[in-house]
């Protein structure tokens, strides 16, 4: 790395690129890893960091160790054994078994063996921190040459289990990624990552479709893109290297994402709302164990791309974050260290989302009890929607006794269903799979979004519309203006092949919507370049193709030069 950074940094690089598409197997396909000595020394190690001494490990793990020296992970099959049979008997697990297992929570406490993975969370966790410390040694060697340049890593993989991939881990110790969106992955990363440049690989080849993806990550606040490959941009087999087809549609995209306008969006300061979506890489590890029991001997072959479309965990991360947006919000990812340090709001309104957070720790739980418990706080309220029962687990993935939120957020119901807290009172059960929405918002209008809306009364959104267009919202300040920008709700989840999942055909049609601002202003559509007066309402047509950009301002400005008035020093 030094080597490559020495030879290198006269020429001001962009940036330092470790790898693509690495992992600690092969993208986030699931495999036993890393059984090296070095490995296990460095496991045993971590864990005296986790635990009060080898009894308290034997305790978690539920296994009869008498030395350090003896401690080893269990492999996946050993901890499907244990499922399949409630206890750890030599052999191979009951493959036919194990896909007639239903994990039910209040069932689940009468056989607290069979649902203790923890000797297998342990170590998936410890591989993550393996990747994180190996990634971290190698970008902090790169400064010790050059400490100007950022270093990172490209083509990302969803969170997983497998592969090292926890997002959260992976935030903390990168200058700057490039994501596969898959999974939520860059709506995560751009929670994790606030002002570090996060990019995209451009493999579309028509303008349209171009200008739309590189419009929204725009928005989303992407610094750059990476054009897939030269090959297909140039015929370099022409004396002149003539531009190709793709070349000549993406011409106009690029000019347009370096113009004063997008540079205004790009400068300007995000606003988001006080609404937080759980990320948890412990309830990730354990739902992966409890989606994959139907797969028997062949959890080997569910690759990362068959969870990339099959995932339930996923689905449900996916549908809340997309409800929130069709709402008007504009959310946020928390991971499970953020929430244990304090992150949670104290004061003012603000919601919380748990999906399928099956896996909290003590202090995580303790955490979002002070939160929606605030002690007297005036005019604070505070609301939790979880799908299922969180906390069914500890953050090793040991089945708790009792959930860890059960006075807040319990249901004996296993269908699926959406948990709402509810001051002084059990949790309002929604019954249904939140999961659904993601598809149905592009059909028909969704019923959901009027089951979570009536929990938000308390915290409206700073600009309504209506919820069932499907129109998302991006809002800015810049130099005492407010700055909005209205899209499609696309969902742009990337494939296993690199390619954009489809089924957004009906939200690639022209919808018309009026707009109620939190306030009068000076309102300007910066696209034309037009004033449209003094007023707190917007009526417009969102094109499905390119967002419809607007400026509200305290003053009348000129129209013509509204853009460059705005446009902040960089």
């Amino acid at each position: 790395m030094q080597r490559l950074v020495g030879k290198n940094r006269a020429h001001n690089p962009l940036a330092y690129d470790i790898r693509d598409e690495l992992s600690t197997t092969i993208s986030a396909n699931p495999f036993d890893y890393d059984f090296n000595p070095i490995a296990l020394a460095g496991f045993r190690d971590w864990l005296k960091t986790q635990y009060r001494g080898l009894a308290g490990l034997n305790a978690e793990w539920q296994t009869p160790f008498t030395s350090w020296d003896q401690v080893k992970p269990f492999t996946t099959d050993a901890i499907k054994n244990r499922m399949a049979t409630g206890g750890d008997p030599p052999g191979k697990p009951d493959w036919q078994a194990l896909p007639r297992l239903k994990f039910n929570p209040v069932q689940a406490a009468k056989e607290p063996t069979r649902w203790n993975f923890s000797p297998w969370v342990d170590f998936r966790t410890y591989m993550d921190i393996s990747l994180a410390r190996a990634l971290d040694e190698l970008r902090l060697a790169a400064h010790a040459i050059d400490p100007l340049t950022p270093v990172g890593i490209e083509g990302t993989q969803m969170p997983h289990a497998f592969g090292g991939y926890d997002l959260w881990r992976l935030s903390r110790v990168l200058d700057w990624v490039e994501p596969y969106d898959i999974g939520s992955a860059r709506e995560i990363l751009g929670s994790f990552m606030p002002g570090k440049p996060i990019l995209t690989t451009v493999f579309e080849t028509e303008t349209r479709s171009a200008r739309r993806r590189l419009w929204h990550l725009l928005l989303e606040g992407d610094r750059g893109c990476v054009i897939w490959w030269s090959e297909d941009c140039f015929d370099w087999k022409s004396a002149d290297c003539t531009p190709t087809a793709k070349a000549r549609a993406l011409t106009p995209v690029l000019q347009e994402m370096t113009s004063p306008l997008a540079q205004l969006f790009l400068r300007a300061e995000p606003e988001y709302d006080p609404i937080f979506i759980h990320y948890s890489q412990p309830s990730i590890q354990v739902d992966w164990l409890l989606e994959s029991m139907v797969d028997g001997s062949s959890w080997l072959r569910r690759f990362s791309s068959f969870e990339a479309e099959h995932n339930q965990m996923a689905r449900a991360r996916n549908a809340w974050l997309k409800l929130f947006q069709d709402l008007g919000y504009t959310p946020r990812f928390i991971s499970s260290e953020q929430v244990e340090s304090g992150a949670l709001p104290h004061t003012g309104p603000a919601a919380l989302v748990l999906p399928d957070s099956r896996a909290l720790s003590d202090k995580e739980a303790a955490a979002i009890e002070t939160f929606l418990r605030p002690a007297g706080t005036a005019g604070y309220s505070t609301v939790a929607f979880s799908s299922g029962v969180p906390g069914t687990f500890d953050q090793h993935g040991k089945l708790r006794s009792q959930p860890a939120l059960a006075g807040f957020l319990f249901s004996t119901n296993i269908a699926p269903q959406v948990l709402v807290s509810v001051p002084a009172g059990p949790a309002s059960v929604r019954s249904g799979d939140i999961s659904s929405h993601a598809a149905e918002r592009r059909q028909q209008p969704s019923e959901w979004l009027a089951r979570i809306a009536r929990h938000l009364k308390f915290l409206p959104p700073p600009v309504s519309f209506s919820s069932n267009a499907c129109v998302r919202l991006h809002r800015y300040g810049v130099q005492g203006a407010r700055l909005l920008a209205f899209e499609r709700n696309i969902d742009y989840h990337m494939s296993e092949d690199l390619k954009q999942a489809g089924g957004n055909e009906s939200l690639e049609r022209p919808i018309e919507i009026e707009a109620t601002l939190p306030e009068t202003a000076h309102w300007y559509d910066l696209n034309t370049a037009t004033y449209l007066g003094h007023t707190n309402r917007l009526r417009f047509v969102v094109d499905p193709w390119r967002p419809s950009l607007f400026a509200g301002c305290a003053t009348n400005m000129p129209a013509s030069t509204i853009v460059q008035a705005l446009l902040p020093p960089r």
